[in-house]
């Protein structure tokens, strides 16, 4: 079973391209709540996570978490749950260029959370890489801008290729894989 996390324009594509999905996000789980994030780990035991989470806004607190701490604690919570499954987090190619002249604060945020991110399960990879116990893969996937709600729906990447993207890396699984164009 593949669980998707975050009901994004991105999650939409994915289904018409994977089999045997479950979309979990808004109204049923607030992301941003640690006590949404414990019950959707202790609901589900899938082999394949997809973390499509992603907030642009001005509030810097709904920011942070969603982009960065929910990925992180979710990661955290499936990896020491499960004793095999597949681990996809969806960040930003945002983290090539995170800070520019005359960068909003939202979007400087936004980009500094999706580094923080990567960041993050590249350094986990590293610390588990001699655990021989799990079978447990975590991807990072850095896309650039493509059109989906969060951005108004401007971007150069058809969503589709990005949908493709995560397909290919379910299939022929990689740590980390980037797409600017």
């Amino acid at each position: 079973m593949i669980l998707i996390i975050g009901k994004s324009d991105l999650s939409k594509s994915l289904i018409d391209k994977l089999e045997d999905v479950t979309v979990v996000g808004r109204p049923e789980y607030n992301f941003s709540l640690k006590e949404d994030c414990d019950r959707l780990v202790n609901m589900y035991n899938p082999d394949i996570i997809i973390n499509t989470l992603g907030s642009l806004n001005n509030e810097i607190w709904n920011s942070l978490t969603v982009n960065f701490v929910t990925g992180v604690y979710l990661t955290l919570s499936f990896y020491n749950k499960l004793s095999k499954a597949h681990i996809i987090n969806i960040s930003s190619a945002s983290t090539f260029w995170v800070s520019y002249p005359g960068i909003s604060d939202e979007r400087l945020i936004y980009n500094l959370a999706k580094e923080s991110l990567s960041n993050f399960n590249r350094h986990f990879n590293r610390k588990i890489i001699d655990e021989n116990k799990k079978d447990v893969l975590i991807s990072t996937i850095e896309p650039g801008a493509f059109p989906s709600k969060m951005n108004g729906h401007s971007g150069s990447i058809e969503i589709e290729k990005i949908a493709t993207l995560v397909k290919n890396t379910i299939e022929n699984p990689v740590q980390h894989v980037s797409m600017i164009k």
